[in-house]
């Protein structure tokens, strides 16, 4: 049995829909992401999640039990916030201990499950101090022990590293997933940023518009994609008009140049056909063993670790993402171009 179940949970706000028809099964220590832009229903599928917010129809279990309508007091949930929301005047060990006082733990109780939280988030030595007095990410990691002090059953975060610089960001969403690991926390975690979501993620829900686009693991929702959304929304993608040739074949043409996938083509609106290519997928020169296309360099941009190229090809703009190397030649803006990729790295939406 699933340990968080939601069951076609909708939420009106004055009649307008936010979340609709939700529905997603949670095991027992997963980590699951809510992904997607603002404004798509994930922050109020999490606080339904809390009880900060109650659903206008549908079911939320933990651990077989409905809390749908019960408060939030009444839930063994953690949450942390993207704006940490510590107590300005109490120190670290009293914010991380206040849920424990609050619920009438003895004294002797809350100083040693602070003092285990204070070492899981690597700040041992720092209890005394004020938040003020503490680095963005620290004061994260405070909110963050906060919230596991109670011993939750499902752990929730609402864009915790928002806030904070790129470096940050990525040494914290490592440290919020050993901690996640090592306790086996049920975890939810919003996000708008793809990387945070895949990097961090058992599963990732990608969200639009108050709906569940798709659900799958990190390597599901890059590689496959079910929707054009999802597609475009998680990575780069190149989507390209085409018409059929040959559909048992999976023949298809990009203009007036053949192109063959790896599976039939089985769809009755040819109009609404997009040939699917990720920007690295594509290499560089003719190869007679690949799909080729040709085109005009439009521009070429360094990266860093990548250069992307933009070609014309058929009055589409494709981009094709080669790692950076010393040897690398570039090509020329308006430069004649020749690209290949294998049939199984495209696909049709």
């Amino acid at each position: 049995m699933s340990f968080l179940k939601l069951t076609n949970v909708y939420k009106l706000f004055t009649e307008i829909p936010a979340v609709e028809d939700f529905n997603l099964e949670a095991e027992q220590g997963e980590f699951i992401s809510f992904l997607g832009p603002s404004g798509c229903g994930k922050t109020t599928t999490l606080r339904m999640v809390a009880g900060f917010e109650m659903p206008s129809s549908g079911q939320i279990t933990i651990s077989g039990k409905d809390l749908t309508y019960v408060p939030p007091n009444k839930r063994n949930v953690g949450m942390v916030f993207q704006s940490y929301a510590l107590f300005p005047n109490m120190t670290v060990a009293e914010n991380i201990g206040y849920g424990l006082k609050a619920s009438g733990k003895p004294k002797a109780e809350i100083k040693q499950r602070v003092e285990e939280m204070l070492e899981l988030i690597h700040l041992g030595n720092l209890g005394a101090r004020f938040p003020s007095q503490l680095s963005g990410g620290q004061q994260q990691r405070v909110a963050l022990a906060r919230a596991l002090a109670i011993r939750p059953q499902v752990l929730l975060l609402d864009e915790p590293l928002s806030a904070l610089d790129a470096k940050i960001r990525v040494e914290l969403r490592q440290e919020i997933r050993r901690i996640q690991q090592q306790l086996g926390i049920t975890t939810i975690y919003v996000t708008h940023d793809q990387e945070e979501a895949l990097s961090l993620s058992d599963r990732v829900v990608v969200m639009s518009q108050g709906r569940i686009e798709q659900v799958g693991t990190p390597a599901e929702i890059y590689t496959t994609p079910s929707t054009e959304f999802v597609a475009r929304f998680v990575g780069q993608i190149n989507l390209l008009p085409i018409h059929v040739v040959d559909q048992p074949a999976g023949l298809v043409k990009v203009g007036q140049q053949p192109v063959r996938t790896s599976r039939s083509v089985n769809y009755s609106d040819e109009k609404a056909l997009r040939l699917a290519i990720r920007p690295e997928e594509l290499n560089p020169g003719h190869r007679e063993d690949a799909n080729n296309l040709t085109g005009v360099v439009e521009t070429v941009t360094y990266l860093g670790s990548i250069v992307r190229i933009r070609v014309l090809i058929e009055g589409n703009s494709v981009l094709m993402d080669l790692f950076n190397e010393r040897r690398l030649r570039l090509p020329a803006v308006g430069e004649s171009f020749e690209l290949n990729f294998d049939t199984d790295a495209c696909w049709l939406l």
